[in-house]
């Protein structure tokens, strides 16, 4: 029978701290790829297939929809993979997701795409550089990193607690 040894906490915090810390960076990493693949995504449907500014966020709806599959794979094989996944965090994940795709996402970033000056100030500096960025590129990309870090973080902390939180499985050597 093979138990699992227990962490020793290192002296700048407790072994939860560690297991947050380590948490926090894979789920950097596999945010950052994830959120990569959705703004490719959403870039192709905003700029290139849906092209109105007043249906910014069904580009984001769509673009969340598809890569929330895509996320909850690289989360629970990579940011979380020692932890058990049951049906119930398999609901939870898409419960918070399919709230945030619906309800929260698209009105930040509507209200995100209002930010004009912010964006007219990095276009006329793109532009003074010749960047080749028209200012709808601009406002999408802007609109879409500024929601993205929000959902980031909620996301981390969501699944952190209540989505991948339960049930440890021990590590067999």
């Amino acid at each position: 029978m093979t138990t699992a040894k227990p962490e020793k906490p290192n002296s700048s915090g407790t072994q939860q701290d560690v297991k947050t810390s380590r948490h926090a960076f894979r789920y950097f990493i596999v945010g950052v790829l994830v959120t990569g693949f959705n703004y490719a995504l959403f870039a192709i449907l905003s700029n290139l297939i849906i092209k109105s500014n007043d249906l910014i966020w069904l580009s984001n709806f769509i673009a969340t929809a598809v890569t929330t599959i895509v996320a909850y794979f690289a989360h629970s094989k990579i940011t979380w993979k020692e932890r058990k996944v049951t049906k119930h965090s398999i609901i939870r994940f898409f419960i918070w997701n399919a709230i945030l795709t619906v309800a929260i996402a698209p009105g930040f970033t509507q209200l995100f795409s209002l930010f004009t000056p912010l964006y007219e100030f990095v276009y006329n500096i793109t532009s003074a550089i010749y960047l080749p960025f028209s200012y709808e590129f601009v406002l999408t990309t802007g609109a879409f990193v500024l929601n993205s870090i929000v959902i980031m973080i909620l996301n981390f902390l969501f699944y952190d607690k209540f989505v991948f939180g339960k049930k440890k499985v021990a590590h067999e050597k």
